[in-house]
């Protein structure tokens, strides 16, 4: 896989997230869950990780988890040498600790531009 396209792919994942982010503090007051906000507007289920994480997860929770999952990206896609584990590894740990299905279906989602995603957070687990 060409390196400069995985950058770029994962580069427009942060930015996808960052629109996530977004989305949800414009709707945080109007409801609490991720659930609820997918089921009020239906059509941000289409958004980054939105319809992957846990839909009993408050819309805080996933804003605090989402900031300390992707925060370091912009920095580790700038260094010579992408370090898989330390893009990947936070984002399972934040968002998806305890929600195997959902992780599962997120490095699915990135698999096509970034093969290695998923695998690049089991190598440190062994």
């Amino acid at each position: 896989m060409n390196d400069a396209f995985e950058r770029r792919a994962l580069l427009q994942q942060l930015g996808s997230v960052l629109e996530m982010l977004t989305t949800v503090k414009e709707h945080e007051y109007e409801v609490q869950l991720v659930g609820e906000l997918i089921r009020k507007y239906p059509s941000l289920a289409q958004m980054a990780l939105l319809d992957h994480v846990a839909q009993t997860m408050p819309l805080r929770e996933l804003e605090q988890r989402a900031l300390h999952a992707f925060y370091r990206w912009p920095a580790l896609l700038l260094e010579e040498r992408l370090d898989r584990s330390a893009l990947a590894s936070p984002v399972r740990e934040w968002l998806f600790d305890h929600y195997e299905f959902g992780w599962e279906s997120y490095a699915a989602a990135l698999s096509a531009d970034v093969p290695w995603f998923s695998e690049a957070v089991a190598d440190t687990t062994t």
